[in-house]
C-alpha cells in the first residue's frame, strides 16, 4: 500500500498557490510521529512531500522524500496524490487549507486518512463548532462574533481567530470592551471572543470512525501568558488518568454531534469545577500524536488501517499506558534558523 503524507508548508493551495500564515501550528513533531508510525507497518510504502528550504528532518530510512518546489507545487502534489493509495494530510484547518486538501485528495480518487471535508468545515470554525455542540447539549465555551451581545460576569475575555490552530494570535483581555475593541482592530469577521474559563487545560486524542470512538489519551496541556498572549508550552500525553469515564463519554458525544470525523481527532477542553467544557475540535493529528505510540504501546497508523478494513475500535490495554512529556518552545525560531537546511 502506498501512503503519501505532507504538511501545510507543502500544501500550497489557495490563490496563486502562495503560502498562508499558520503561526502557532507546529507541524514537524506530529508529522514525524505519523511517518514513524507508518514505517512500522508491513507492506506500506511511505512518501513524504517536503518543500525545499525547510529544516532537515530526521526521517526513518524507509521514507521516500519528494521535493515540492513552490512554482510546481500544484503539479507535484496532484501527481503524488494520484499515485498514492491513501493520503494523510498533516495540515491545519486555518484558511480552509485542511478542507481544501481533503476535497482534493478525494477528488483524485485516493483514500483520505482523515476527517471528511464537511466535518472539517464545521470544526474549522470555533463559532460553528460551539453552535453545533451546544445544540447537541454538550458543554462548550460560549463563542461570540464582533457584533454579538456579550454577557456580563466574565472575569476576562479571550480573542482568537475563528479558524486558528494552536494558540495562534490568542490574546486575553481584562474586560469585554477591550476584547471587542481588539477584535474590531483586527479582522472583525475572522476573530471570535470567548469568556475566559478557570480550570485545567486538557486535550483528548482519539481514533474514530463514524460513531466509533477509541480514546487513546487524555493529556495535560501546559500554557503560559506573556504580554497577554497565550502560548502553548507542551503536553504530557496520558498525563491525566482520573475522570477517564467522563472524558470518554464526552468524546463519544462530540463525535456523534459532528458526523464525518474520522481517523485521528483531538478535542481541547477545560476541566472546570463543574466538569469538562469543550474549547475546540481538531479534525486532524495534534501535537500529542508525536507520543501516542510511546505512551500507549499501540500504533495509531495501524488502528487507522484496521478501520479502513472495517474493523472496530477495540479498547486499549490500560496496563501499557504511561505518561510521556512533549515540550514546545513558545516562540518561533528565527527565519534563518528554520530555513538553514535543505529538505530531507
Amino acid at each position: 500500500m502506498k501512503i503519501l503524507a505532507f504538511d501545510h508548508h507543502t500544501a500550497r493551495y489557495g490563490a496563486g498557490g502562495g503560502m498562508l500564515s499558520c503561526a502557532g501550528f507546529h507541524a514537524d513533531r506530529p508529522l514525524l510521529g505519523v511517518l514513524g508510525d507508518l514505517c512500522r507497518l508491513p507492506g506500506v510504502e511511505v512518501t513524504l512531500l517536503r518543500a525545499p528550504g525547510l529544516a532537515r528532518l530526521q526521517l526513518p530510512d524507509a521514507v521516500r522524500v519528494i521535493p515540492c518546489a513552490p512554482e510546481r507545487a500544484a503539479e507535484t502534489v496532484g501527481a503524488c496524490i494520484a499515485d498514492a493509495d491513501a493520503v494523510w494530510p498533516v495540515v491545519p484547518e486555518s484558511y480552509g487549507m485542511l478542507e481544501l486538501a481533503s476535497r482534493h485528495i478525494l477528488g483524485c480518487g485516493s483514500l483520505l486518512l482523515g476527517s471528511r471535508p464537511d466535518a472539517v468545515s464545521v470544526a474549522a470554525s470555533k463559532h460553528e463548532t460551539a453552535r453545533v455542540l451546544k445544540a447537541a447539549g454538550i458543554a462548550v465555551v460560549d463563542t461570540f462574533l464582533l457584533h454579538d451581545a456579550l454577557p456580563a460576569g466574565a472575569s476576562a475575555w479571550v480573542v482568537k481567530p475563528d479558524d486558528g490552530a494552536g494558540c495562534s494570535e490568542t490574546r486575553i483581555y481584562a474586560d469585554c470592551d477591550a476584547a471587542r475593541l481588539a477584535t474590531g482592530e483586527r479582522d472583525g469577521g475572522r476573530y471570535v471572543m470567548q469568556p475566559y474559563l478557570r480550570g485545567a487545560h486538557r486535550s483528548m486524542s482519539m481514533v474514530c470512525a463514524d460513531e466509533q470512538v477509541l480514546l487513546m489519551s487524555v493529556n495535560e496541556q501546559r500554557m503560559a501568558v506573556f504580554d497577554n498572549q497565550l502560548h502553548y508550552m507542551g503536553s504530557t500525553v496520558n498525563g491525566v488518568r482520573e475522570q477517564q469515564r467522563q472524558c470518554r463519554a464526552l468524546a463519544e458525544r462530540v463525535i456523534g454531534a459532528l458526523p464525518g470525523l474520522w481517523g485521528c481527532v483531538g478535542i481541547d477542553f477545560i476541566m472546570t469545577e463543574d466538569g469538562p467544557v469543550v474549547l475546540e475540535v481538531n479534525p486532524r493529528v495534534t501535537m500529542a500524536h508525536a507520543a501516542l505510540r510511546q505512551s500507549t504501546g499501540h500504533n495509531p497508523a495501524q488502528l487507522l488501517l484496521e478501520l479502513l478494513l472495517g474493523k472496530s475500535c477495540a479498547p486499549l490495554e490500560a496496563r501499557r499506558i504511561k505518561p510521556v512529556s512533549i515540550d514546545i518552545s513558545p516562540f518561533p525560531e528565527p527565519p534563518e534558523s528554520r530555513h538553514r537546511n535543505a529538505a530531507g
